[in-house]
């Protein structure tokens, strides 16, 4: 089905062939209860993943629901809401501070790239979890956009969550098509599939296609152009950074191991057991420490190496009576239902939001 065509109209995309933006009907149906609901007092999530690939069209998908939702809410409740670049954060931080700058009943979408990881989705859940406690009064509809819906806890994946979209790849590598997951669908597929990070592993609600064009409004081109800039730029931010923590860690760890060095070169009567004891490592990285390591030598007369040795002095126990291992630390060193399904009013009041 077609909509917005008062700001789409003929021309506007590659091929169109009327006035507006195309959405599948199905889609737009589920999507009308958020709109319809999100001016009583609620705040929605929905998730849109990849099948764990790259480049399968999740952030255009995203782009036209929320397009879409934002017009719908527009129509429904007379706002004059917009979706532009400004409504899409690339980390949880962005998203935090300046999502209560945009207006109530506002679409953004949290896009945290392709590279994203477990460990990271664990620091975005801390971050979103203190952010969902606070912004209900805000009144939004947020989407996540990551490459697997299994890479999210628990909590998101089936409790906070309203519904799940995963796109993928059919054919040959073509673009376009989603399968749309329910409050009950999404949370079986994840209690059944996590384990083996299994799309089949429950069924769908329904599927359908999508176009390939961003959608933005009200001026698309330049918002275009402005989305492609923050998300390169992401992208160059986000290299820097792995970067200078690389650097920083790699430049600790350097450090450490020289100091290592040299407190056992200039302590009188230490061990290497003593002294892994003391720096809470094993007795084997001690000697890999003391044996592959070129150390900085003006560590032997900085003023930092006499405190060490005295402090080392008063850690370690005396005497050769440590027993193996003793404080040594471990180093292997090695909800609404879909249409078509069950009643979407019935589901959504019994849902805490």
């Amino acid at each position: 089905m077609k909509f917005a065509e008062e700001l789409f109209p003929k021309g506007t995309f590659k091929g169109q062939q009327s006035d507006g933006a195309y959405i599948d009907g199905t889609m737009a149906q589920n999507l009308d209860i958020y709109a319809k609901k999100i001016v009583d007092d609620m705040h929605f999530m929905g998730i849109v993943s990849g099948s764990d690939g790259v480049g399968n069209g999740k952030s255009t998908l995203v782009q036209q629901i929320g397009c879409y939702l934002t017009w719908k809410i527009n129509k429904l409740h007379g706002t004059n809401n917009t979706f532009t670049h400004n409504n899409i954060f690339f980390n949880a931080t962005e998203l935090t501070k300046k999502s209560p700058e945009l207006p109530r009943y506002s679409v953004i979408c949290l896009d945290e790239g392709d590279d994203l990881t477990t460990h990271g989705m664990k620091e975005l859940a801390v971050k979103l979890k203190r952010y969902f406690r606070k912004c209900r009064q805000l009144n939004q509809i947020i989407i996540l956009i990551l490459p697997s819906f299994f890479e999210l806890p628990k909590f998101y994946a089936m409790s906070r969550s309203h519904f799940l979209i995963n796109v993928a790849f059919e054919n040959e590598y073509e673009r376009g098509f989603f399968k749309f997951y329910g409050p009950l669908a999404k949370k079986l597929l994840y209690l059944k599939g996590k384990k083996e990070w299994d799309y089949s592993a429950h069924p769908k609600d329904f599927e359908g296609r999508f176009f390939s064009s961003y959608c933005f409004f009200p001026d698309l081109k330049h918002e275009v152009e402005l989305y492609k800039h923050n998300k390169y730029q992401d992208m160059v931010d986000d290299n820097l950074e792995k970067e200078e923590s690389k650097s920083l860690l790699q430049h600790k760890k350097d450090w450490t191991i020289a100091l290592f060095k040299q407190l056992y070169q200039n302590i009188d009567g230490i061990t290497i057991k003593k002294l892994s004891l003391a720096f809470g490592i094993s007795e084997r990285t001690g000697v890999r420490y003391i044996n592959e390591v070129k150390v900085d030598n003006s560590l032997a007369n900085s003023n930092e190496l006499g405190s060490m040795k005295h402090n080392i002095n008063n850690l370690i126990p005396k005497g050769d009576d440590v027993d193996e291992g003793e404080g040594l630390a471990t180093d292997n060193n090695n909800d609404v239902e879909p249409v078509g399904s069950n009643s979407i009013a019935d589901d959504l009041a019994g849902q805490t939001i």
